[in-house]
């Protein structure tokens, strides 16, 4: 969730095990490059809008990437699935928080078309008491070239109450 722009890095970087195992729609081949990598999210604080508190969180993330081209570069596939999990606490209040995350994206293009999808993302930092619920909110953008670089950037990051 909040560092999955130096985790994108490592995926962009890492995954090079490709072959041949589908056919695109006008029956070329299609080249298959899959990556799966589970990461630890060491420890950040963010502040909670609501009371000012710093709340220290940390956790696991598990992606799971799929991207593929057909023979003349003409239709692209890009599917993503990533599920985060969180566990944060107060500074000042010691109130506990847990998160589970998931994601799904794909996209498709074709004509050698690079791809360019912006998601938004909710998920809720759920209180272990009476302290309010938090929800995280954020846009992420990805671009993919024709050539296959994939770009990742998080925009308008916020954290509320409920």
């Amino acid at each position: 969730m909040l560092h999955q722009l130096k985790i994108w890095s490592a995926v962009s970087l890492s995954a090079v095990l490709s072959t041949t195992l589908a056919f695109a729609g006008n029956n070329d081949p299609m080249t298959i490059t899959s990556f799966t990598q589970d990461s630890v999210i060491p420890a950040f604080d963010k502040i909670n809008d609501c009371n000012g508190e710093t709340v220290t969180l940390s956790g696991t993330s598990h992606f799971e990437l799929t991207t593929g081209s057909d023979a003349d570069g003409d239709r692209t596939i890009f599917d993503l699935d990533t599920t985060t999990r969180l566990i944060g606490e107060g500074q000042t209040t010691h109130a506990r928080y847990v998160s589970v995350e998931k994601i799904h994206q794909h996209d498709t293009t074709r004509g050698g078309q690079a791809s360019n999808t912006r998601s938004s993302v909710k998920s809720r930092l759920v209180a272990q008491g009476p302290t309010p619920d938090l929800i995280s909110r954020f846009t992420m953008h990805t671009v993919i070239s024709k050539n296959g670089t994939i770009l990742v950037q998080k925009e308008n990051e916020s954290l509320s109450c409920k």
